[in-house]
């Protein structure tokens, strides 16, 4: 214990001055938020906001979620199977490991969580490194790419409805749009790239830390191989469209859980809350709370983004603090139970084949 302090490594929050400051802000940013929820409403308005929920239109969220998380895992074994990965998990472990990336993107700042995937595929499914990594990024990239067709629509809508065209917008999705195939066409290109620069960085070294460069040149090979291999297959056509459907689903979904709530405040607030309305408040949000500072456990800055919205569209101050929180708590409720559950059936697997891990 005592050589410990000594050399400083019971102290690692002083050593990450910036990590400890984004945890203070993301602190910050939720307690703003419960400190502000606390003072614009009451405890009897949220029992009436969950008491008045059409159980119907939970159960079409509910449902369209479900088939959500089936998709994203069927994309999943679709680029594993894909890849150079000697054999794929199941389709019911990839769905089980799916709802617990799930959990983590929800827990952790910055969508840092979404690396669970990776860490449970390789160290529990025992996948190879490559696999995981390459049927990762396809997947980041084609929900990028799957969410820019309803932007379109959202950015078509608001202008029928505005009667004046938003060459912002249109702005903001052409650069989305070209990011997106960017990434997509020139992933294994940069990582080729990449990996020549580290070896050559490690040549002709020696020492523990040196080889460990030398092996993540070796896997940054590696990876880009995989990449490569999966654009050979053809996949595209297949795997856009079920990105399509899969962010169609979620965001319908959300949407009609936003409503289902806001019935019980009448027609004019329906009215307000317009499937393009609620969209570019989720996409907004869903923005916030990929950045580093956006709140402890996904509350805060996702919030606070959505009642700004909620309130552009003609909402008072209290129903926009209400259908924002109120149905994001849901959601989390939803998605802490479901990725505990999966959480907890993946602890029970146990599966011998070595994967990346015990291969090098």
């Amino acid at each position: 214990m005592t050589n410990r302090r000594a050399t400083g490594q019971a102290k690692p929050w002083i050593r990450r001055p910036g990590a400890l400051l984004s945890l203070l802000l993301s602190a910050g940013l939720t307690a703003g938020l419960f400190h502000y929820l606390a003072r614009a409403t009451t405890w009897q308005q949220w029992l009436d906001l969950y008491r008045g929920l059409d159980l119907a239109y939970f159960a079409a969220f509910l449902g369209l979620f479900l088939v959500s998380m089936l998709l994203k895992a069927v994309r999943y074994r679709i680029l594993l199977q894909a890849s150079g990965s000697p054999e794929t998990p199941s389709l019911a472990d990839l769905v089980t490991l799916t709802f617990v990336s799930n959990l983590f993107v929800d827990l952790l700042p910055a969508r840092s969580g979404s690396l669970a995937y990776i860490v449970f595929l390789n160290r529990k499914l025992r996948v190879e490194l490559p696999a995981c990594f390459s049927s990762f990024a396809f997947s980041f990239i084609l929900d990028m790419i799957g969410m820019l067709p309803l932007f379109a629509l959202a950015i078509i809508i608001r202008g029928l409805s505005t009667g004046e065209p938003d060459y912002l917008l249109w702005g903001l999705l052409a650069a989305l749009a070209l990011i997106s195939l960017a990434a997509l066409a020139l992933m294994e290109k940069v990582l080729h790239l990449a990996g020549r620069m580290v070896a050559r960085l490690a040549a002709g070294r020696s020492g523990k830390p040196w080889s460990l460069v030398q092996r993540l040149a070796r896997e940054m090979e590696r990876i880009a191989e995989d990449i490569t291999r999966v654009k050979a297959r053809g996949l595209y056509g297949r795997l856009l469209l079920i990105s399509v459907v899969i962010r169609l689903l979620k965001y319908l979904g959300l949407y009609l859980l936003v409503v289902g709530l806001a019935h019980q405040f009448g027609p004019p607030v329906v009215q307000r809350l317009g499937f393009s309305v609620v969209l570019f408040a989720l996409i907004a949000a869903e923005a916030t709370a990929s950045l580093p500072v956006s709140g402890i456990a996904g509350f805060g800055a996702y919030e606070g983004v959505m009642m700004a919205t909620y309130s552009a569209a003609g909402l008072g101050a209290q129903q926009a603090a209400l259908l924002s929180f109120g149905a994001h708590l849901l959601t989390q409720v939803i998605d802490y139970s479901l990725g505990a559950l999966a959480l907890f059936r993946l602890s029970l697997i146990n599966r011998n084949q070595p994967g990346s891990e015990a291969s090098g």
